[in-house]
């Protein structure tokens, strides 16, 4: 009789990585910080309470993480920014209203347009091309938007992957003065709530609605998030109604306790670990002269410390992430053309950055890859990213697709910006964009096998 064992190919590839020092997502790097035992993956029982209709011990966590985050009501999301995304657009938005949102937004905030039948009005986000960074948004032109386009709803985010802090005090006073409620995405800020950087938050600020990935900077399971509510406008029952339409039945016990465990630590330990490390940063550059590679702009009030973005002499910035996994066992959270991302948490330890440092020193020598000065798409909407999702498409080759429509979102990764999204034409500035990342080793989300799904 022959006897089959399912090989664990999953589990093999995450072994791969299990002696790393870890500089990626998620915020506990790998470190014990939580009780994990099997035992205490539980469902709804007596006291624990219903995550989907709290009145007991999950309430009560809750009332202490709005204390904590400084919002009038706070949520624990089991599925992740991405879920909160749904739930705080699906909150504010009626069918066919205009949202307004960046270009360089998180993929689900485009999910959400597609979910809610909405119409996507983009904000540009400044472009430094020295640098090849995408910036902040400038007022005035937000101002030329709002009154061209008259959009009934915003999400923006901020910070963004690279820790750059939008002028949200500015930003959301206009918007409000229009009667436009704000959404922020702040996926990769949890953690500024415990700094000084606290005063540039969305809470802070008083955006309608505010998302933390809890898992990102803070010590959380991956997956966990945190919804805040501070308009009057939108009430807990409101809320809680489109947390039971998003979310499963079978919430995570394991995740939401770790969310609370890590909040925890962060009020106290995290906090002044924070501290040190950007204290252990500041030291270094003043020691070596490594300028920090961030562009200073009047549309970023500030940059999160904890994104450590750097270029080095000859590699890309994914080349950089591979050498350095290979060389020095330095798991690194991305790279791009140009530059690679360290993202420094609470639980990152002074011994792991001086590591970090020294692998950069060993390679800071010759001289850097030329930045190009890249045009980015703006391929026109011709229908409705929804009715782009519904339509009946066919897959293509992407170097055959001139004119046609749209019917996916193909990203690069990083950064992640639509080059041409659901309901766009596609142009010859679009077919040469996925030619030039496809040549450079970047990772294209939305094609497959290098064709591009179109509208039939």
């Amino acid at each position: 009789m022959t006897v089959f064992t399912m090989k664990e190919y999953i589990n093999e590839a995450i072994d791969e990585y299990a002696e790393d020092i870890s500089f990626g997502m998620p915020g506990h790097k790998g470190k014990d910080f939580f009780d994990l035992k099997i035992n205490r993956d539980l469902t709804e029982f007596l006291g624990t309470d219903n995550l989907l209709n709290p009145t007991g011990a999950i309430k009560n966590s809750l009332e202490e993480i709005a204390r904590v985050f400084g919002s009038r009501y706070s949520f624990y999301i089991p599925n992740g920014s991405s879920g909160a995304i749904n739930i705080a657009v699906s909150c504010l938005a009626e069918k066919g209203c205009k949202i307004l949102l960046q270009r360089n937004c998180h993929k689900s905030c485009i999910n959400s347009v597609l979910i809610n039948e909405l119409i996507p009005i983009y904000i540009e986000t400044k472009y430094d091309e020295e640098s090849a960074q995408f910036l902040g948004i400038e007022l005035e032109n937000l101002k030329k938007t709002v009154e061209r386009e008259r959009p009934e709803l915003c999400l923006l985010v901020s910070p963004n992957y690279y820790g750059g802090i939008l002028n949200l005090k500015e930003i959301i006073s206009y918007l409000h003065k229009k009667n436009i409620p704000v959404i922020i995405d702040e996926a990769h800020g949890a953690h500024l709530y415990f700094s000084d950087l606290k005063k540039y938050s969305g809470n802070f600020l008083g955006a309608d609605i505010v998302i933390n990935s809890s898992h990102k900077m803070i010590p959380s399971l991956t997956q966990t998030a945190i919804l805040h509510i501070n308009s009057e406008k939108i009430t807990r029952e409101r809320v809680l109604k489109y947390i039971n339409l998003y979310t499963t039945t079978s919430p995570s016990y394991l995740f939401i306790a770790s969310q609370e465990k890590g909040i925890s630590y962060m009020e106290d330990e995290g906090k002044k670990s924070m501290k040190i490390l950007e204290e252990e940063i500041s030291a270094w550059r003043k020691k070596t002269s490594f300028k920090d590679s961030r562009v200073k702009d009047k549309s970023i009030s500030s940059y999160d410390p904890m994104k450590f973005l750097f270029r080095l002499p000859r590699k890309t910035g994914s080349q950089i992430v591979k050498s350095f996994h290979l060389a020095y066992n330095i798991r690194l959270e991305m790279g791009d053309l140009y530059y690679a991302l360290a993202i420094i948490s609470p639980k990152n330890s002074i011994y792991e950055l001086k590591k970090l440092f020294k692998a950069i020193e060993e390679n800071s020598r010759g001289e850097f890859k030329e930045i190009i000065k890249l045009k980015f798409p703006r391929p026109q909407m011709e229908i409705l990213p929804s009715e782009a999702l519904k339509r009946e498409s066919l897959l293509i080759d992407f170097k055959n697709s001139l004119g046609r429509i749209s019917a996916a979102n193909v990203s690069a990764y990083p950064p992640g910006i639509p080059i041409v999204s659901y309901g766009e034409k596609i142009t010859s500035d679009v077919i040469d964009s996925l030619s030039y990342y496809l040549a450079n080793d970047i990772e294209i989300v939305g094609l497959y096998d290098q064709k591009i799904e179109v509208v039939k």
